[in-house]
């Protein structure tokens, strides 16, 4: 077989890589609207709920902005943001498919996740509900589940960029 051959014979695609991530943001994206209406609900039987010996505390806020308040009050901006991040991961799987790990796919599920599901709340609510405040870090800005799986998202693609074995 030459080398043409070979080449030609490398799918330019790895559709179960596209299929592991599309499976996983849904699952993920399930699971922090689950996570979500629990707290919520919880919250609407008593407004403010201590955690773990008071490790954390959680009550509900409205967030019209991003990361530490940015750009608040400019929703459509965060949301066009939102689009065109996912948009970005999305069209770079595509690209990489067939080289990335199971870390950097789960990673990039993880992040789409929870910027779908932020801009999901932009979209319907015109803000962003964030419900856990760490009263170990009494500075440390409140936050919600797609946040901390944007963190861990990120983290992941992270971890596979340093990883040595990308398999």
């Amino acid at each position: 077989m030459t080398k043409i051959q070979r080449n030609e014979s490398k799918a330019l695609v790895d559709m179960g890589a596209i299929i592991k991530y599309v499976l996983l943001t849904v699952l993920f994206s399930v699971a922090i609207f689950g996570v979500r209406e629990i707290v919520l609900y919880s919250l609407t039987l008593s407004p403010t709920k201590q955690v773990g010996n008071g490790f954390l505390t959680l009550y509900e806020i409205h967030n019209t902005g991003a990361a530490f308040n940015l750009f608040a009050g400019h929703n459509e901006i965060l949301i066009s943001a939102s689009f065109f991040a996912v948009a970005i991961i999305a069209f770079s799987l595509l690209i990489l498919s067939t080289r990335l790990s199971h870390t950097a796919i789960s990673g990039m599920s993880l992040l789409s996740a929870g910027i779908l599901m932020n801009m999901f709340e932009r979209i319907s609510h015109g803000y962003v509900i964030d419900y856990i405040f760490c009263n170990f870090a009494p500075g440390f800005p409140m936050f919600n589940i797609a946040d901390v799986m944007i963190v861990f998202g990120a983290l992941g693609i992270v971890m596979s960029l340093f990883s040595k074995n990308r398999s």
